[in-house]
């Protein structure tokens, strides 16, 4: 009996440690089950939350990054076409135009207008081959721009689009017969033979001075704003500040054309003269 006692104790408590581990195992396979339910709630919510701040406050750059950003162009490149940020022209940012009448003539028109040409029908090869005259003058003369800025401090960009204006890209009677691209005038009434030219009547309000070569002109053209009391105050103008010029020409009379500094302006932002005024500085 006692040995019989002895074995169903023995069998109890090995029934009682399986059951304990039974159960101490289920527990922590709930507890594994739980503990992996949380980790994916937090995980989907993390989720959720992220795509409802990106679909609700898009990410913003800051200010220089932004500026910058603004300021570029994106371009493709190579064969694999790569993305290239390439600057804007400054000028491009503040493009001036002027609205010119149907009958203006000159291979500025298509520039300082560029609606001009669909307006008036005008056939794309004429349109080509003024904005090829206008590119062949800066590309010859906007060395000597420059040259005249460090000297004198008149901004290269207001000398070639005056330059430009004045002698329609250089293909005007008065440009090509004497070298003058700035329609400047001869007062004198003792001048030499041959020392000007008219080309309008007999007022001699309308003569025009000779010179040898273009080089000359537009030496005297920098000597006729420096030497003058009337453009005196340009010369206080920041020598970047093209519009500031432009309007100071005007306002000093050196044109009678009422739009002659817009139309400087509109140069000048339209053919990006104003980066000779950088490269020209000191």
């Amino acid at each position: 009996m006692k040995h019989t006692s002895s074995t169903n104790a023995s069998a109890g408590r090995m029934a009682y440690s399986s059951n304990t581990n039974t159960d101490q195992n289920g527990a922590l396979f709930w507890k594994c089950l739980v503990l992996l339910a949380l980790l994916y709630l937090v995980w989907t919510d993390r989720i959720s939350i992220n795509l409802n701040y990106g679909s609700v406050e898009p990410t913003t750059l800051p200010a220089p990054a932004a500026a910058m950003a603004a300021a570029a162009v994106l371009s493709e490149t190579g064969p694999a076409a790569t993305p290239v940020l390439t600057a804007a022209p400054r000028s491009e940012a503040r493009r001036t135009s002027v609205t010119l009448p149907d009958h203006a003539k000159g291979h500025m028109r298509f520039v300082v207008d560029p609606d001009f040409a669909r307006r008036n029908g005008c056939s794309p090869d004429e349109v080509k081959r003024s904005l090829e005259m206008c590119r062949a003058y800066i590309e010859r003369f906007a060395p000597v721009a420059e040259a005249e800025m460090q000297r004198f401090g008149i901004p290269a960009s207001i000398t070639l689009a005056q330059g430009l204006l004045e002698s329609n890209a250089g293909d005007s009677p008065l440009a090509r017969k004497t070298n003058n691209h700035f329609g400047i005038k001869c007062f004198s009434k003792t001048c030499k033979r041959g020392h000007c030219a008219n080309f309008t009547d007999d007022s001699h309000k309308d003569f025009f001075i000779r010179y040898d070569n273009v080089w000359s002109s537009y030496r005297a053209h920098s000597q006729f704003l420096k030497d003058s009391k009337r453009y005196a105050a340009l010369f206080k103008l920041d020598p970047t500040d093209y519009r500031a010029w432009a309007h100071g020409l005007q306002k000093a009379g050196y044109a009678t054309d009422p739009m002659y500094a817009q139309k400087l302006i509109a140069l000048i932002e339209g053919l990006g003269l104003d980066r000779y005024d950088d490269a020209s500085m000191p």
